[in-house]
């Protein structure tokens, strides 16, 4: 199988690069709700689609506030991996290119959900570092059976 850029691009980050800002979750204590699991694949299957949100390959407003840019927070879901996209407070307002979340995304992904105890974490994006990814692990529920009429 050859390596999409995306792909590539995150492998090069995962070896190469520290993530100096990243947290990667850790389980809570026994009788304490517990984190889920994410499943590496489900999230990189995630964040290619994420990747593919960047037409222009352009920096665009991202905030909490109505009419600037896009609008957050921002959730999106792939069987185990829930990844939350949001803003520090209220007021804030930095700018990225979906192509910068994506490989920040996938950076954090590489950290926090490859390897065991595969919880996931989170970080800062956008040159102001007041955008933050979450990624978590989720219930997988698959869709129901459908049924033929």
């Amino acid at each position: 199988m050859k390596p999409t850029p995306l792909l590539a691009l995150l492998l090069f980050a995962a070896t190469h690069c520290l993530l100096v800002n990243a947290g990667c979750f850790g389980q809570n204590p026994p009788g304490m709700p517990q984190l889920r699991s994410a499943i590496f694949k489900d999230c990189i299957d995630k964040i290619k689609e994420l990747a593919e949100l960047d037409k222009t390959h352009a920096p665009i407003a991202f905030s909490r506030k109505r009419g600037v840019g896009y609008r957050l927070p921002q959730r999106w879901f792939r069987k185990t991996c829930w990844i939350n996209l949001d803003m520090h407070n209220d007021h804030d307002e930095d700018y990225a290119s979906f192509m910068e979340i994506a490989v920040e995304a996938g950076t954090l992904s590489a950290a926090c959900v490859a390897p065991p105890p595969h919880l996931g974490g989170t970080t800062f994006v956008g040159p102001q570092k007041v955008m933050n990814i979450t990624i978590l692990g989720v219930p997988y529920r698959p869709p129901p059976p459908r049924t033929v009429s």
